[in-house]
C-alpha cells in the first residue's frame, strides 16, 4: 500500500506533465491551508495520508476449474451450430482471449447450450450432460464477472487511481457510466446473451473510476488536516467586545475566497460525478463468497463525506460563536 506524504503548505501533486497549475485542485487545497495556517499563526501539520491502490491482477484472479466435453459428444454439436463456437474457443487464439472476449464467450456458449438442448436432432442421451453443462457453466458466471472487472487490462486501467479528476470531465464521467451500465446489463440479463466487448476501449482509455476513488480519498485527508488546524488554534480565533477581531476577520476571508470560492466548488463537482456513477456501483460491490477484496470507492466516499460535514460543522461553530449571520 503506497504511502503519500503530505506536509501541509508545501504539497502539490506531481503531475508527470502539466506540473502544478494554479487551477489544480492540489493547490486550492495548498492555498486554503496555507492562508489558515498563516492567519493562526500556526505550525504546518505533517501527517500521511494513505491510499490504497488496486491488488496485481495475480492477488485478484480466481481460477476457474474447466468443464469438459467429449469429443464425440463435442462433434454433435454441429447440428445445433454449437460446436464451430467451442473450436473457436479452443483454438490457439481462443485460448489467449482477454477477459471482454471470454465473458461474451460464455454468454453464448450458455445460449447455445440452451438452444442444444431444445433441439429434437441431438440424442437424447447427451442432453442430460448438456443441462448438468450448463448449469454449472452459470454457477461460474459471477466468477468470469470477477476476472473481468477485476483483472482485465482495461479495468486495471479504470480502477487504479493515479491523478485527480478536474472540473468540466462530465461528459468522460458520462461514456463511463454508459459503459458500466451495458456492463450491470450484461451481467444481469436473463437472455444469455452478452456483448461486452463493446465497452472494453471506453473502459481501457477513459479513467474516471479509480481516479475518483483517489480525489474523494485525496480530498477528503486534505480536508481533516485543515479542520484539525483549525480545531487545534481555535483558542486564538478572539470574539468578545472590546477585543481585537482582526483574527477573526482575517480568517472569515480565508473561508470566503478559498474555501467557497474555490475548494467548496471542487468538492461539489467530485459528489456529482460519484452521483454520476452511482447507479452502476453495485458491480463493485464486496464479494465475499468470492474474493475478500472490497474495493474502496464507496468507502472513500463515506469518508469525503463525512470529511466535508465535519469542516463546515467547524465553521458554522465559530461563526456562531462569533455573531456572524450566514446565508
Amino acid at each position: 500500500m503506497p504511502i503519500v506524504r503530505t506536509i501541509l503548505g508545501l504539497i502539490c501533486v506531481i503531475q508527470a506533465l502539466t506540473g502544478c497549475k494554479s487551477d489544480s485542485p492540489s493547490r486550492f487545497f495548498a492555498t486554503y491551508s496555507d492562508r489558515v495556517t498563516n492567519v493562526l499563526d500556526a505550525a504546518d501539520i505533517t501527517q500521511e495520508i494513505s491510499i490504497s491502490q488496486l491488488p496485481r491482477k495475480r492477488e485478484l484472479y480466481l481460477t476457474i476449474p474447466p468443464i469438459t466435453l467429449g469429443l464425440l459428444d463435442s462433434y454433435q454439436l454441429r447440428q445445433c451450430g454449437l460446436f464451430q463456437l467451442i473450436a473457436e474457443k479452443n483454438s490457439v487464439l481462443g485460448k489467449v482471449a482477454d477477459e471482454f472476449s471470454n465473458y461474451d464467450y460464455q454468454s453464448a456458449l450458455l445460449k447455445g447450450l440452451t438452444r442444444c438442448i431444445g433441439d429434437p436432432n441431438i440424442d437424447s442421451q447427451l442432453k442430460p450432460t448438456l443441462t448438468g453443462i450448463r448449469k454449472e457453466k452459470r454457477e461460474q458466471l459471477d466468477m468470469h464477472q470477477w476476472n473481468l472487472l477485476y483483472t482485465s487490462d482495461a479495468m486495471q486501467a479504470q480502477l487504479k487511481g493515479t491523478s485527480l479528476l478536474t472540473d468540466g470531465m462530465s461528459e468522460q464521467v458520462q461514456q463511463v457510466s454508459n459503459a458500466l451500465t451495458q456492463l450491470n446489463q450484461a451481467f444481469h440479463s436473463a437472455s444469455e446473451q452478452s456483448n461486452v466487448i463493446e465497452t472494453q476501449e471506453t473502459l481501457e482509455k477513459i479513467a474516471v473510476v479509480g481516479n475518483l476513488y483517489y480525489s474523494l480519498a485525496y480530498s477528503a485527508a486534505q480536508l481533516s488536516l485543515i479542520t484539525k488546524q483549525l480545531n487545534h488554534n481555535d483558542h486564538k480565533v478572539i470574539c468578545a467586545p472590546q477585543r481585537d477581531t482582526t483574527r477573526f476577520k482575517y480568517l472569515n476571508n480565508v473561508f470566503e475566497q478559498q474555501y467557497i470560492g474555490k475548494v467548496q466548488p471542487y468538492l461539489a463537482t467530485l459528489d456529482s460525478y460519484y452521483q454520476q456513477l452511482s447507479f452502476n456501483l453495485t458491480l463493485f460491490a464486496p464479494q465475499p463468497k468470492l474474493h475478500p477484496f472490497i474495493y474502496p470507492l464507496e468507502q472513500s466516499h463515506n469518508a469525503f463525506r463525512k470529511a466535508t460535514l465535519e469542516h463546515i460543522q467547524y465553521w458554522q461553530g465559530l461563526f456562531k460563536r462569533c455573531g456572524r449571520k450566514v446565508g
